[in-house]
């Protein structure tokens, strides 16, 4: 009786150290600081983990501005994503712009019963560093 006792102290704290599931869509917005094209953005992230590797879509618009991008990444310990876009799927802008190719590392805030993802992201358009900012989001309910 003893050994079972040591072995659920043992196995109890695996069983309950459980990994966050990111998969869904998360919907908010992204910020921009001075300087860049607009202060603020609608954006969307469409994830699917596996493990610790995620991959989805990202959608950003301002007005009749638009890009859906592929993203890929990685889980950052249990609370905590990283990821990069890839390539554009779709877009519309204005012929003098530029797509900023973000990358981010956002974590679970806890707020009630509701969870956020958040955090700061960068990026660049590949002849030079976008102006960064903020994302905030929140997982969105599956609709029928």
């Amino acid at each position: 009786m003893k050994m079972f006792y040591l072995l659920l102290l043992l196995i109890l704290p695996v069983l309950v150290h459980a990994q966050y599931d990111f998969t869904g869509t998360w919907e908010g917005t992204l910020t921009q600081n001075t300087g860049g094209f607009a202060p603020e953005y609608e954006f969307i992230l469409h994830l699917q983990q596996d493990g610790k590797k995620i991959t989805g879509r990202s959608y950003v618009k301002f007005d009749n501005i638009f890009a859906e991008m592929k993203l890929k990444g990685q889980l950052v310990g249990d609370k905590a994503i990283h990821w990069e876009e890839s390539e554009i799927i779709d877009h519309w802008k204005q012929e003098n712009m530029e797509w900023c190719y973000k990358q981010a590392t956002l974590f679970i805030v806890a707020q009630g019963k509701e969870d956020k993802l958040e955090g700061p992201w960068s990026g660049n358009t590949g002849d030079s560093e976008c102006i960064p900012g903020k994302i905030m989001l929140k997982r969105t309910s599956p609709r029928a």
